[in-house]
């Protein structure tokens, strides 16, 4: 974890070794304020790490393990880009996507989530986006259940037929 040291997170990050190292030290390594240290190194680079086969880890273990403040700039982000239905649909993104949803709290995922039902059909019936918006109404609001509810119920017949759909 001693590699794992400010300054070296984003170049770690990307590789299969380094990315280990980097989530050692945010899950049992660093204490508090050099925690926030690390993951403050990946901030402008979301878009990418969500990308990346072993960067993308690293955003999840930093999810799970800070608190959903100290993580909002992975949602800012992906907002700023206007990509949530991009991120959802990545076969690394859509495990970001799935994690904020899991460990922040609704009102912070408030707007990600209505970017995702916006776009529900394309998601829905997607191999990695379905998973998402299983999240979404997993750890929803009431209402954004029932509209993922209602969503579906509309068009019942093509995602029940479709291999991918909710």
């Amino acid at each position: 974890a001693a590699e794992a040291a400010p300054g070296s997170v984003w170049g770690l990050a990307r590789d299969p070794d380094g990315c280990r190292q980097v989530q050692w030290a945010l899950e049992w390594g660093a204490g508090g304020a050099e925690r926030v240290a690390l993951v403050q190194e990946l901030h402008g680079h979301v878009w990418e790490a969500l990308q990346c086969p072993h960067a993308n880890h690293v955003l999840q273990k930093a999810i799970v393990v800070m608190r959903p403040a100290e993580v909002d700039f992975i949602i800012t982000e992906i907002m700023r880009l206007a990509a949530a239905s991009q991120a959802a649909r990545h076969k690394y993104g859509c495990r970001v996507v799935q994690r904020l949803l899991e460990f922040c709290p609704p009102d912070q995922t408030r707007g990600l989530v209505e970017c995702l039902l916006a776009d529900f059909r394309l998601i829905a019936r997607h191999p990695y986006g379905n998973y998402v918006l299983l999240a979404a109404f997993l750890h929803g609001t009431g209402d954004q259940r029932r509209r993922v509810a209602e969503l579906l119920s509309a068009d019942a017949r093509a995602f029940g037929t479709d291999p991918h759909g909710v």
